[in-house]
């Protein structure tokens, strides 16, 4: 693809935003000739707090999972990004009260447009439309933690997997979740040793059925019914 193609099709993404329309005509200049397309491969680092602040991302392609890494490298996941979500904890530093730092990753290969952080910076201090579209992502993600730690503090291991279960079934839209023991357990913030033996008595009960990197759906009443 040539460079004036690539472009025209980041152009072409960012007029789908709900801020482009109240942009300035330079303003618009600005994103378009800055913003660039990152690819990411399964269990890449996205973005690490401790880093750097990068910027806002529109997710075009796969999943990104947001989480908390602690000094003793236990890993809390806060929330996944899908396409069409925007993650703007990797620009945290255009939002004054994030006093924390958190990861992203890969979970998936992912494509995503990056607005790196020192343009929207300067455009978020001229222009209120987007600083409020910031703030409004944000907020939406702070919902998206409080859910995960209410089902942390709240529900046992067993629902917090259901739950889980059922809830990526429903995004996929499919019964079948590709996914390792492994990777549900950092979904959940969990130790895979006991997520695998919470799988293992679901597919006894015939709940579930287990694959080498997928994990499927067989009696979805009898998991509701857990929760």
């Amino acid at each position: 693809m040539t460079e004036r193609k690539i472009k025209d099709n980041i152009q072409t993404i960012l007029e789908h935003t709900p801020f482009w329309n109240r942009l300035t005509q330079e303003q618009q200049v600005l994103l378009a000739e800055n913003s660039k397309v990152m690819e990411y491969e399964a269990g890449d680092s996205v973005y690490s707090g401790a880093r750097e602040c990068l910027g806002t991302f529109l997710i075009l392609e796969g999943i990104l999972r947001t989480y908390l890494l602690s000094d003793e490298g236990k890993e809390v996941t806060m929330y996944r990004l899908r396409e069409g979500d925007t993650c703007v904890l990797s620009a945290s530093c255009l939002l004054s009260s994030i006093t924390f730092d958190v990861e992203i990753e890969a979970q998936t290969r992912c494509r995503a447009l990056l607005i790196p952080a020192r343009i929207l910076a300067g455009i978020t201090r001229e222009n209120v439309y987007i600083e409020n579209f910031i703030y409004k992502e944000a907020a939406k993600r702070f919902s998206d933690v409080v859910e995960a730690l209410e089902q942390l503090m709240f529900l046992s291991l067993t629902q917090r997997i259901v739950s889980f279960l059922l809830d990526e079934s429903a995004k996929s839209k499919s019964s079948s979740i590709v996914m390792t023991h492994e990777e549900l357990a950092k979904g959940i913030g969990s130790a895979r040793e006991a997520v695998s033996r919470i799988l293992k008595q679901l597919a006894k009960k015939e709940y579930i059925s287990l694959n080498r990197g997928e994990i499927k759906i067989e009696k979805r009443e009898e998991l509701y019914r857990l929760l």
